[in-house]
């Protein structure tokens, strides 16, 4: 039987040691993403780019957005040594105002940083306000109908035509008093709501159509309890 040299067997042994060190690393060069101020109802997409820094192949195991208003997905499930790719992200704006931020987790076999994540910041500018958001008429009485007001803002910098106002609801009608609204103009909509005999309570909406291509539609939602 030949003995193994004790130089060949330390040798062995160093190489064993840096291949079970061997790991991948995730880098991105830039982590955050300011998308600056846009209207709401804007759509904002942005590829952030990353790389595999370490020195065996990182997987990319699942891509997780914050929440539903953003989508996310990889170029490659798998970076090699060296090598780079990408994460493409879109974010809807359309239920969003202000300051935000949205973060996109990606989880990954590095083991520095399993869970590595990547932000979009910015903000959003209302164009059209409304108030209030939504009807809550509490206890109406069947038979007898309720009048209340929703009062909608132009915060853009054209007129703005409300086209239409409806609801689903039979027992709801509503009407636009002025149904154009120049830059910083404010108007009515007038909601009429008359409870039938049968009814214990009801839960719909109206729906709001206008002429701005950001928020064609604007949805608010209606509460009553029904009282004989």
């Amino acid at each position: 039987m030949k003995r193994i040299p004790a130089m060949t067997t330390v040798l062995l042994i160093l190489l064993n040691g840096v291949s079970a060190l061997a790991a991948p690393h995730l880098v991105a060069d830039e982590p955050g993403f300011n998308f600056g101020t846009i209207p709401q109802g804007k759509k904002v997409d942005h590829v952030f780019a990353i790389r595999n820094a370490g020195d065996a192949p990182l997987n990319i195991q699942r891509v997780r957005p914050s929440c539903g208003c953003t989508a996310a997905n990889a170029s490659s499930p798998v970076i090699q040594p060296g090598k780079s790719g990408e994460i493409k992200v879109t974010f809807d704006s359309a239920n969003f105002s202000g300051k935000v931020g949205k973060t996109v987790f990606l989880d990954t076999n590095d083991p520095q940083n399993p869970a590595f994540s990547l932000t979009l910041t910015g903000s959003i500018t209302e164009e059209i306000q409304f108030a209030p958001r939504q009807l809550n008429l509490g206890q109406t009485k069947a038979g007898l109908s309720k009048e209340v007001a929703i009062t909608v803002t132009n915060r853009g910098n054209r007129t703005l035509k409300l086209v239409s106002v409806k609801s689903p609801m039979p027992q709801v009608a509503a009407r636009i008093r002025k149904d154009q609204l120049r830059a910083g103009e404010s108007g009515t909509i007038d909601v009429i709501v008359t409870p039938r005999a049968g009814d214990r309570m009801l839960s719909g909406y109206l729906s709001i159509t206008t002429d701005n291509p950001q928020k064609s539609e604007i949805i608010v939602p209606l509460y009553a309890s029904i009282s004989k």
